[in-house]
């Protein structure tokens, strides 16, 4: 995940902590910021020059204490796996994506467990995360796909991979965007450009993440009916 991605995630996310009392949704902002981190630590951009350095010292302070805990109960392997399967630059980089997921889910629980109407709850939260993660799958397939980045190989994100990668269509498109990718990094200030670019790509990635969220609850009180008693 990019950089201002997860700041921006951060962000939306540590408001609903301390606007809304979501307490889980602290603990996301606060590995989201550690994810963008990790993005900034493994940046070669001129742009992210400054803060490279002290980023990844930081962060290697933390590595030696994440696979000192590993090697003490005897799962090294499974960091390992961790770091290859997320594509994460350093290993606490790694544990802080693969848990950001499962707690956003866990902060869904929560809001459904102190909703008065559970099951109406139940069904909007599951279409809602649902939607949302399906959406950031597709989103995430085509940024690897443009920028030459890395693309989570397991779970929800793998699967939809396979699937759009089986798809001529997609593939064309995902091609064309490649080249302009690439042919952007190539002409004058190439490497600002792409930065750009990237920056451009994460906004929209967490707009369509919101939205999809949004999109997925509209859907989930459709179905569970609350949106009449709303009208």
């Amino acid at each position: 995940m990019g950089a201002v991605t997860s700041l921006l995630f951060s962000m939306r996310n540590t408001d609903k902590c301390v606007q809304g009392g979501e307490t889980t949704r602290g603990v996301v902002a606060a590995e989201q910021v550690v994810s963008a981190a990790d993005s900034i630590a493994g940046s070669s951009s001129s742009i992210f020059s400054t803060l490279t350095e002290g980023t990844a010292s930081a962060l290697e302070c933390a590595d030696g204490a994440v696979s000192t805990i590993f090697e003490k109960i005897g799962k090294s392997d499974v960091l390992d796996n961790i770091v290859e399967t997320t594509g994460a630059n350093t290993k606490i980089g790694a544990i802080a994506q693969k848990s950001i997921n499962p707690l956003l889910c866990v902060a869904a629980g929560v809001r459904v467990l102190n909703d008065d109407d559970q099951y109406a709850a139940l069904i909007e939260e599951t279409s809602a995360m649902t939607t949302m993660f399906a959406t950031e799958s597709v989103m995430k397939y085509l940024r690897s796909a443009t920028t030459g980045t890395s693309q989570a190989t397991t779970g929800m994100a793998g699967k939809v991979a396979e699937v759009m990668e089986s798809s001529s269509t997609i593939k064309n498109l995902t091609e064309k965007a490649s080249n302009w990718y690439t042919k952007l990094g190539t002409s004058s200030n190439g490497s600002a450009k792409q930065t750009i670019a990237r920056i451009g790509i994460d906004i929209l990635f967490v707009a369509g993440s919101i939205c999809a969220y949004n999109l997925g609850k509209k859907l989930g009180e459709l179905i569970s009916g609350r949106n009449k008693e709303e009208t």
